[in-house]
């Protein structure tokens, strides 16, 4: 007689036969029943015991090593699969089942690999699919991972959990709209689905749409009142509407369910910072664990007027992490406010490193050369103002897009060209002592993205505390009207931080300039009144842990 069972979402057959290879179906049936209502010890004890009786029965071996991952016992559940596979080599349940517990384990070529061949032997296998759509994501190859996720959902058009992450996928690519849509699609199958309503939300403040923000993260914790991620997140989307005293609360919220919780502390500190009570900055930065922390607190002190204090934690933190481009810039501003060299050798003195090439002296038409990558960068997707950006007033790739990832055409010739200036920008400054070049990653990790700043547009004081070595490449200018209009500014300066008798420099830039500086040098657009567009790459060179020039 043919059975059926269902253990999770997955249907096991088997036939009833009486004799030394197969349990009664008794015996069976009370070990799903245990399984289905997560009685996982007596459920383990049993099956334990049907595989000892019948080590020959598969069904038994793929709901033990079940139970196995349902106890995050990955290793047990590794060795039940693979008698589960002995005894039937082509069971594509088995198989997707050990795709799943490789990954578990960070196996991830064997997990990959397994999953690959259920999906041979069911190629409509949707469950097979997302797992494999995790691996790749966790390998990196985010392109297939995606594919995977699209095919999860053909198969099974009600997958609400592989739609939510192709949103996180499309998110980590910068596709915002897309992700919107992914995870709209997975709130409609699915309208309990909490991660989906937070995912949601963060997708809809990236792209400026607060109110909607609010009230999916509002929905979050609407279903689960102890959702610390919603809290945080809400109190950032309250913080930008203005609405502080909310934001307060909501960040205090979350901290009260998890008073270690780094993201919540680190939020209301800001918050704290930017409305001038720099002892509770700093009391809530200090008890964060974040990178980002460690700088805000040293800011905390600089405007508690504790400059010694200061001075004793740049050392601390410069044995400890020599490289934080946020340190660094901060380092460099006390410095010379204190005429007092600090112990951070990261780049002291930013602003003698900043250099100045042409794109004319590696094309023969420049005309013709950028009005080419003007017309590439047509085509690429950008978003107005983009969220926590330093943009005002025009247009940028979206976020975790990289133009020189894969590029093609004029823009891969222009990563060629950027290569080509990074290397006399070394031989330039190799015997300086600083780590900033004692220590330069290798030239081919290169982030770009592109801006477009309209009439009156600008972008804020900022550093790029992901990179190593930041360039600009002019397309369009503006005229400076005899009072530095579209220039760029650098400076010691920060957003938060600020000397009057600080060092300056403005550069006026011309069509084809690159222009090479260290990524803790503070920079700013200066606005423009001409009724143009002025266009530029941005780039960051990233550090590369592993290798150095």
């Amino acid at each position: 007689m043919l059975n059926l069972i269902k253990v999770g979402k997955v249907v096991l057959l088997w036939y009833e036969k009486m004799d030394n290879i197969n349990p009664s179906s008794y015996i069976i049936n009370d070990l799903i029943h245990h399984y289905e209502i997560a009685q996982y010890d007596k459920a383990e004890s049993k099956a334990l015991s049907i595989t000892k009786d019948f080590p020959k029965h598969q069904l038994s071996w793929k709901v033990l090593a079940a139970i196995f991952i349902k106890k995050n016992k990955n290793a047990e559940a590794l060795k039940a699969n693979k008698e589960a596979l002995k005894l039937n080599p082509e069971d594509h349940e088995v198989l997707n089942n050990l795709g799943l517990i490789f990954q578990k384990l960070g196996k991830f070529k064997e997990s990959e690999s397994n999953l690959k061949k259920a999906i041979s032997l069911k190629p409509d296998f949707s469950q097979a699919y997302f797992n494999l759509g995790i691996t790749l994501k966790i390998l990196r190859r985010i392109e297939e991972a995606e594919k995977n996720f699209k095919t999860a959902v053909k198969f099974q058009p009600n997958y609400a959990q592989a739609y939510n992450n192709l949103g996180n996928l499309q998110k980590e690519m910068g596709r915002l709209k897309e992700a919107e849509a992914s995870y709209t699609r997975a709130i409609n199958l699915k309208p309990d689905y909490v991660k989906a309503y937070s995912n949601l939300g963060a997708t809809q403040q990236e792209l400026g749409k607060l109110e909607e923000a609010e009230t999916n993260y509002s929905k979050a914790i609407a279903l689960k009142p102890d959702y610390i991620e919603s809290y945080s997140n809400l109190g950032v989307t309250l913080n930008k509407m203005g609405r502080l005293k909310e934001a307060e609360a909501s960040y205090t919220k979350a901290i009260e369910l998890n008073p270690n919780y780094a993201k919540a502390l680190y939020n209301r500190s800001r918050l704290f910072f930017d409305k001038a009570k720099y002892e509770l900055a700093l009391r809530d930065a200090d008890a964060c664990a974040s990178k980002e922390a460690k700088v805000l607190s040293l800011i905390a002190l600089y405007k508690l007027g504790r400059i010694g204090e200061i001075y004793k934690r740049i050392e601390a933190l410069s044995k400890v992490t020599p490289e934080d481009i946020s340190i660094a810039a901060f380092a460099a501003f006390i410095s010379k406010k204190e005429k007092k060299t600090t112990a951070y050798n990261f780049c002291p003195n930013p602003l003698d490193f900043i250099h100045v090439a042409n794109l004319s002296s590696h094309v023969n038409d420049l005309v013709k050369y950028v009005e080419g990558i003007i017309e590439e960068l047509d085509k690429i997707e950008t978003i107005w103002e983009p969220f926590g950006k330093s943009t005002i007033s025009g247009f940028q790739t979206l976020e975790g897009l990289n133009l020189f990832k894969n590029p093609s055409g004029k823009i891969s010739q222009l990563k060629s060209i950027i290569i080509s200036e990074l290397q006399k920008y070394y031989m330039k400054f190799k015997n300086e002592p600083c780590s900033y070049i004692q220590k330069f990653p290798s030239i081919n990790n290169i982030f770009g993205w592109n801006v477009i700043l309209k009439h009156n547009g600008h972008q804020s004081t900022h550093i790029h505390p992901a990179g190593w070595l930041s360039g600009v490449i002019y397309l369009k200018v503006v005229p400076s009207k005899g009072k530095d209009e579209g220039a760029i500014e650098f400076s010691l300066n920060g957003k938060h931080y600020y000397d009057l008798n600080s060092p300056s420099l403005k550069f006026q830039p011309e069509v084809g300039d690159i222009v090479f500086f260290p990524s803790s040098l503070h920079h700013k657009t200066i606005p423009f009144t001409t009724n143009t567009d002025r266009i530029i790459i941005s780039f960051d060179l990233i550090p590369d842990t592993e290798s150095t020039i």
